[in-house]
């Protein structure tokens, strides 16, 4: 979403306005509508206001701010609320998020504000905009975006997406796969696809982005499968924004019945985007200590953004690795059992050194089944095509 965004900007005297201004980028297109120096909702310039977002300024623990953000939430339906917090604010969000706020970003302290910060504060801005005015899209026939998460390194995540990504093609379902890990994505490689194209080329070529030209810069892989790969370099990678990665989405939408992104093992801000866009989510984790404790983690986050745990799907790699942990305690850790149990077996390693997932080389392997049954929970799932429904919450970003 682009263009002019009208703010209300509302703060009290625990956070200058002028450190507020700070933290709002140079030259963008955002416009403070109106400074008002109290967060109590009876003020008549907040009462009269017709700004596009709230953007509350305000220390940590502040139940005058809480009352506003309910106030706002109930007096402006559809109207977001961004909150800027001041302190260490972990405590804090769980609050705001109950109170109606839509995202929830950790101020600089100031008097110097990282370009960093601002960036993510327009795209805050931007995002929270974006997701209230498309809500009521709900009867476009769009494709479904399968984000594939994994909070740890080295568990198999590309692997599963790609796996997944051929099961489906292979089905005659029109399917893309796209390479999110923006420094050292490796799908193409998986794939045995050399990559003359990436997201990088795309992002600088310029112009206007519609079905044809993205379809330009999409490799093909023999089961039909369509690929956006991750930049050549990881320098390039700072051209791919999560603004860019959005209306890549929505176009792909439109052209394929199933988009999948492999994403790094953090929480970006294309990561984000790609969770709040997606339909699904696919978690991968492996079966020792660390990963399943990590992937609990990234279970927790998602539930803290919001998101439907419903939506949510468990792939456990290297299942039936014996390391002195039973199913007992999967379920202990994880809080629920897996939905694909992913076999450990050389066929596996094998397919990655030769660029060919094993649900062609090897069709007849328990891990070639467990993808096939991935590919056909997905596929056959009842779900919403619509982006998840995040109501009131968002995902703190801390400072950098």
């Amino acid at each position: 979403m682009q263009g002019m965004i009208n703010a209300l900007l509302v703060h009290d005297e625990s956070v200058p306005a002028p450190l507020v201004a700070e933290h709002l980028p140079e030259e963008s297109e955002i416009r403070v509508a109106e400074v008002v120096d109290t967060l109590y909702p009876a003020n008549d310039a907040v009462k009269r206001s017709d700004a596009d977002v709230l953007v509350v300024a305000c220390q940590e623990g502040s139940e005058a701010a809480l009352n506003l953000i309910g106030w706002w939430r109930s007096a402006r339906p559809g109207r977001p609320i961004v909150v800027l917090c001041l302190g260490t604010s972990n405590g804090y969000v769980e609050e705001a998020f109950n109170a109606g706020a839509d995202d929830l970003l950790a101020m600089d302290e100031g008097p110097l504000v990282s370009d960093s910060t601002k960036q993510h504060i327009e795209f805050a801005l931007r995002k929270a905009l974006a997701r209230t005015s498309t809500l009521p899209e709900q009867n476009v026939d769009y494709g479904k975006i399968i984000c594939v998460l994994g909070p740890k390194g080295g568990i198999g995540k590309t692997v599963t997406s790609c796996n997944l990504s051929v099961a489906l093609a292979t089905r005659g379902i029109r399917t893309v796969l796209v390479d999110l890990d923006l420094q050292f994505g490796d799908c193409a490689l998986s794939l045995g696809l050399t990559p003359d194209t990436t997201s990088f080329d795309l992002a600088i070529s310029g112009g206007s982005l519609d079905a044809e030209k993205l379809d330009a810069f999409l490799l093909t892989h023999s089961s039909g499968l369509r690929v956006l790969a991750a930049p050549a370099r990881p320098d390039q990678a700072a051209s791919v924004s999560a603004e860019f990665i959005a209306d890549v989405f929505g176009v792909l939408r439109e052209q394929f019945d199933f988009v999948i992104a492999d994403t790094p093992p953090s929480f970006t801000p294309e990561v984000i985007t790609t969770i709040d866009a997606s339909t699904a989510i696919c978690m991968v984790g492996m079966l020792d200590a660390l990963s399943l404790k990590n992937t609990r983690l990234g279970m927790e986050t998602l539930d803290l953004m919001g998101y439907d745990p419903g939506r949510v799907r468990i792939v456990l790699n290297r299942a039936n690795t014996s390391v002195g942990i039973t199913r007992a305690d999967v379920l202990s850790i994880l809080g629920r059992n897996p939905d694909i149990l992913v076999p450990s077996h050389r066929d596996i390693a094998r397919s990655v050194n030769e660029g060919s997932p094993v649900v062609i080389s090897q069709r007849r392997s328990e891990a070639a089944r467990a993808f096939e049954s991935l590919a056909t929970l997905f596929g056959s799932a009842a779900e919403s095509e619509e982006p998840n429904p995040r109501k009131g919450r968002g995902l703190i970003r801390g400072r950098n």
